[in-house]
């Protein structure tokens, strides 16, 4: 697969930092636990071969910030079907004290792309609880002329609650991206500067009713 030549030295000096220390998307409505942990996660799809996923919280306990070092989606000229379009897969285990549950408030996505007009990237990242219905979907657009560091936030179209009952729970992370039209030359891919793609995660937090 052929790797495009896409960034200038004004977008290497424009990479954005990673923001797991600064204050979540969205104010939480409840003070959180104590303690919050990421126990282990997993991996699977087209978008986070092993070992190119990992998971942070930071020391508030409202953000999670997932970051992915080989997600990389392109269109054009000596593409492949398998380029235009990149998915993952990501379960992820959270310990926290007894009597709470959490819920995804909102999304921010970083990332490096080259989308020329007339094309349009869209990423998807869509939550759900391990044996609970309903899933919360968050969905960001690309729309060419655009090149460079993009960060862009997304509100959820449902908000979805962990189960109550437990010390644990998993949460799993669907998270998907194309390009279209697959003709024109396009790219979106990891940050130049952090050398990831990362979403973070506004958690909020409420004691079990």
């Amino acid at each position: 697969m052929k790797f495009l030549s896409l960034l200038s030295a004004a977008a290497l000096a424009a990479g954005m930092p990673s923001t797991l220390n600064n204050r979540a998307l969205v104010a939480p409505l409840a003070t959180p636990p104590s303690t919050v942990r990421v126990l282990g996660i997993s991996l699977l799809g087209s978008g986070c071969p092993p070992g190119t996923a990992d998971v942070q919280i930071d020391a508030s306990k409202t953000l999670l910030e997932v970051t992915f070092s080989e997600y990389i989606i392109q269109t054009g000229p000596g593409t492949r079907a398998s380029d235009w379009r990149k998915n993952c897969k990501l379960t992820i285990n959270l310990a926290y004290d007894e009597g709470f549950q959490f819920a995804t408030l909102a999304t921010e996505m970083r990332g490096f792309a080259q989308i020329p007009r007339g094309s349009r990237g869209t990423c998807s990242n869509t939550f759900d609880f391990t044996g609970v219905p309903g899933q919360t979907a968050f969905s960001i657009s690309l729309v060419g002329e655009k090149e460079g560091p993009f960060s862009l936030k997304a509100d959820p179209d449902l908000v979805s609650w962990s189960p109550c009952g437990g010390t644990s729970n998993i949460l799993n992370l669907n998270s998907q991206c194309n390009i279209s039209p697959t003709q024109s030359q396009a790219l979106i891919a990891v940050d130049r500067i952090s050398g990831k793609i990362t979403v973070n995660v506004s958690l909020d937090w409420r004691k079990c009713r």
